[in-house]
């Protein structure tokens, strides 16, 4: 096994919380992965609606916007925990920024698209667009 990959089978065995004496800290899986936001996509009155939970953000952190058919939430988390009983204390900082993308039908108005944040919930709505009428073309036959 190369190096990286028994480290991985280490973790998953002891349940991800190994002392590396070699890296001089501690590792847990959960300090190294990217954060992205859970999302829900539904359809609802004739419109698409996309929820992003986004706990303890600010409303400027945040930023909506659609590019090449795709609805792009993308924005900087800082979050800063801080626990102080007796003489117990624990912090903990979680920072970085986050992307995530939905793709949109063809059609879609870009103008009429709405976002609301409210109590850590980004929604989102989007009008579904009308359906083309589809085509009919006869095709002489030779």
């Amino acid at each position: 096994m190369w190096p990286d990959d028994f480290k991985r089978f280490v973790d998953r065995a002891a349940g991800g919380f190994i002392p590396w004496p070699r890296l001089g800290l501690w590792h847990h899986p959960s300090l190294h992965k990217e954060w992205a936001p859970n999302i829900d996509v539904l359809e609802r009155e004739g419109k698409i609606v996309v929820r992003a939970d986004l706990p303890g953000m600010k409303r400027e952190d945040i930023e909506v916007a659609v590019e090449d058919n795709m609805l792009v939430v993308k924005g900087h988390r800082h979050e800063e925990k801080e626990i102080n009983e007796g003489d117990y204390r624990r912090t903990e900082r979680a920072t970085g920024d986050f992307y995530r993308a939905v793709s949109l039908p063809e059609g879609v108005d870009g103008d009429a698209i709405e976002a609301t944040y409210t109590d850590g919930v980004l929604e989102v709505t989007v009008p579904v667009p009308a359906a083309p009428e589809p085509k009919k073309l006869k095709v002489a036959v030779k």
